[in-house]
């Protein structure tokens, strides 16, 4: 009987030894829980890596020329806005023509002054009609702060924009503008303003020295 006993004690022992020293060092109550062939779950991804910075509006907006290129410089596109909803004007300074020649022999500059010409590209690229005096809205500025508004001269350098231009969108007009400046001063920067010079942006250029 005692025999017997002793035989029963180490089973028992030899199985609670075995159940302790299970070989992969897990619970297997824990390993019980767990649905069979589950992966576990994937990382996420830092929201902080992997998000370019593109900056708002991307490629547009005032100021934006053509690309590794100067807006505010000759032959530089600026898009304005006016005041209206929807006016929208890509502006282009295409050249400036110093000294610009009239081209009406009664029709000349005045004693101690010059005419000097700006060519300007207007594409409307808002969502509404286009009318206005562009000449207007422009000036010539000299190296001084003197600023020039147009005079009603027609150069020979190519045709003028009329009184009123009117674009749809997408369309665009190509036009000079003359100014008169004194004999000896010397332009430095170039503005344009929609809406007759009255809307809240305005386009600059810098003419080079």
């Amino acid at each position: 009987m005692r025999r017997k006993l002793a035989t029963a004690a180490v089973v028992i022992a030899l199985a609670a030894t075995a159940t302790a020293c299970n070989g992969d060092g897990t619970d297997p109550a824990a390993d019980a829980s767990a649905p069979a062939g589950k992966s576990p779950a994937p990382k996420q991804p830092d929201p902080a890596q992997g998000q370019g910075s593109t900056g708002q509006g991307g490629d547009k907006g005032q100021g934006n020329g053509d690309k590794g290129g100067d807006a505010h410089a000759m032959g530089g596109k600026l898009t304005l806005k006016g005041k209206k909803a929807g006016e929208q004007l890509d502006v282009t300074l295409k050249t400036l023509a110093d000294p610009a020649h009239s081209d009406n022999k009664y029709l000349q500059p005045s004693a101690g002054k010059r005419w000097v010409a700006a060519q300007f590209e207007l594409v409307n690229t808002g969502t509404a009609a286009y009318s206005d005096s562009p000449s207007s809205g422009t000036k010539v500025i000299d190296e001084q702060g003197q600023a020039f508004t147009q005079t009603m001269g027609s150069v020979t350098e190519g045709p003028k924009f009329p009184v009123t231009v009117n674009l749809a969108p997408g369309a665009k007009a190509l036009g000079w503008v003359t100014f008169a400046v004194p004999e000896n001063s010397k332009p430095a920067k170039v503005q344009f303003t929609l809406d007759g010079g009255f809307a809240n942006e305005t386009g600059e250029w810098t003419l080079k020295k």
